[in-house]
This record gives structure tokens, sequence and C-alpha cells, in this order.
């Protein structure tokens, strides 16, 4: 009795699990990916670079005075190349 029911559910989960993708495939997630191109687009486009511009001036004329030291005045300078750079590298790794 017990193997006819582990049976029936085996079978009833195994449909279901056949139907998500049919599922998911059905979703639409344009509004998601236009908000998220809109974020990439603005940390990329003009206001991107007027934001990383201010950032390394802040950052060294924090390093000139002393408030940081030239480690740390790289490091952010590899991070704003990291931000600017990261479409590039994901269109180049995943293709678009």
């Amino acid at each position: 009795m017990h193997t006819q029911i582990r049976m029936i559910l085996s079978l009833a989960l195994a449909s279901l699990m056949i139907a998500n993708p049919a599922l998911a495939q059905s979703i639409d997630l344009s509004p998601v990916q236009n908000l998220l191109q809109g974020i990439v687009d603005t940390i990329t486009g003009p206001l991107g670079i007027v934001i990383g511009t201010l950032a390394l001036i802040g950052v060294f004329l924090s390093w000139l005075f002393g408030i940081l030291d030239f480690r740390q005045a790289l490091w952010v300078l590899v991070a704003i190349a990291g931000i600017a750079a990261a479409p590039t590298i994901v269109t180049a790794i995943w293709g678009a």
C-alpha cells in the first residue's frame, strides 16, 4: 500500500517539476530588466563619469593631505575602473 502511494506522489512531483520550466518561461521580466539596465546606464554613463571623477579628486586630495595612504588611494582607483569596465567584461564573457 505504501509503495503505491509513494509511486503516485513521485509521479505527481515529477509532473510538477516538468511543468515548471514552461511556467518560468512565461513570466515577463522586462520591467525588471529595464530598471536594472537603467541603473547600469546611469553608473556607466556621463553621470557615472562625473561621480568617478569627483571620487578620484576626493581620494587624491585625501592622499595629498595625508588622510589616506597611497595603497588605499590605488584600491579606490582599481574599484572605480572595475565598476566602469564591468559591462564590457560581462559582454565579453556572455555576449549580448
